[in-house]
């Protein structure tokens, strides 16, 4: 039998106030330093790629990329309010809607599905690819200083269901039960306001966490079972839109300032090392990302 493909895909769609193929490119350079399974997958669409041939150097894409798929896709309107520190916010469009058609798409039988802003700093995740797990995801999560995620993004409602991660999905699609999971997040999708009234959250705005939460829901027989693989319960460590990157010291090692709820106007400093984060702060990426790639040239020699 033929030994399985294995790789990562990150799905990359810009619009008029974030470069999400600035992220996508970071997010595939953390892959192919941090990562022994780092062959690395672009999905895209047209207009995205074609900023990626101006914006980023050949160079970079070929160090980073080692496929791009160019997908014909018109984006529905999905407007979300982002934040930049406690104290800026903006709208901007929410290109997420195809993300489960990544079980069509990948190149690879193992795949392990990051999201843009998604920068990993460990080899956590390549024992996945020699296991027999079919899906994979966070089921919890732990913002920088220790602190506890929003109380919907612990439980869908007030007493709802779990809430699970889409931010790293691993999945084998040769495997049954990621076909299921992978259906049941497409007749999620499909029928998005009908889920929004059985499970009790606000519709507006689509998000696809929700869409695995309610898989995971489905496929753990209606509660809270372990039928979903949860990463051995390793929490998913995400960066607070409010968060700021204060300095990037080396590839893996960065300072940051944690927001403080209770009182906004009092930062912790805080140092990341070695640890993979979900950073949120978008833009708090773009101001760094200068550094980042000085740091990651030195690395992948580009």
């Amino acid at each position: 039998m033929a030994e399985p493909t294995k790789g990562v895909c990150i799905i990359a769609y810009n619009n008029n106030q974030l470069d999400y193929i600035q992220f996508a490119s970071l997010a595939a350079a953390y892959v192919k330093t941090h990562m022994k399974n780092n062959n690395v997958t672009l999905l895209t669409d047209q207009g995205t790629s074609d900023w990626m041939e101006t914006s980023v150097p050949e160079t970079l894409q070929d160090a980073c990329f080692d496929q791009v798929v160019v997908q014909d896709i018109i984006h529905e309107d999905n407007p979300r309010k982002h934040m930049d520190s406690p104290w800026t916010e903006f709208n901007a469009q929410f290109s997420n809607k195809n993300k489960n058609n990544v079980v069509n798409i990948t190149p690879y039988d193992k795949t392990l599905l990051i999201d843009s802003d998604y920068y990993i700093m460990n080899d956590f995740y390549d024992y996945l690819f020699d296991s027999d797990v079919g899906v994979g995801l966070h089921r919890d999560a732990v913002y920088l200083e220790g602190q506890m995620p929003y109380l919907n993004e612990i439980q869908l409602n007030e007493g709802g269901i779990h809430h699970w991660w889409s931010t790293a999905v691993y999945f084998d699609k040769n495997n049954y039960e990621s076909q299921i999971f992978f259906d049941i997040w497409a007749h999620v999708k499909d029928n998005w306001d009908y889920y929004a009234l059985l499970y009790q959250f606000p519709p507006a705005l689509f998000r696809t966490d929700f869409c695995v939460s309610i898989a995971c829901h489905m496929m753990n027989g209606f509660n809270n079972g372990s039928f979903v693989h949860d990463f051995g319960g390793v929490p998913l460590l995400n960066m607070d839109q409010k968060d700021d990157i204060v300095e990037v010291k080396s590839i893996d090692d960065w300072i940051m300032l944690s927001h403080d709820r209770k009182e906004p106007w009092k930062n912790i400093l805080t140092r990341l090392q070695k640890q993979n984060i979900h950073a949120m702060n978008k833009r708090a990426v773009s101001r760094n990302s200068e550094d980042m790639w000085k740091h990651i040239g030195k690395v992948l020699n580009v």
